[in-house]
């Protein structure tokens, strides 16, 4: 009779979990700062990538990119 694999502990199977949960959080993460990134370069180049308000750039770009995501 062959025998039975033990099952994995409860708590290395939340341990796995919660780090699948936190490598997904980080890639979303990632791609919603490559978008915000690309959006800001974008209105900087609407505006002729004139010096000086870059940080208006990033802050109006973040918030083009959460109303967008939060309209899905």
């Amino acid at each position: 009779m062959a025998k039975a694999k033990p099952k994995a502990s409860p708590r290395k199977v939340r341990k796995a979990n919660t780090s699948s949960v936190a490598s997904i959080a980080q890639q979303e993460a990632a791609e919603q700062q490559m978008m915000i990134a690309e959006a800001a370069y974008f209105i900087a180049e609407h505006r002729g990538f004139t010096a000086g308000d870059e940080l208006g750039d990033w802050l109006q770009a973040e918030c083009e990119v959460q109303t967008s995501l939060q309209q899905q």
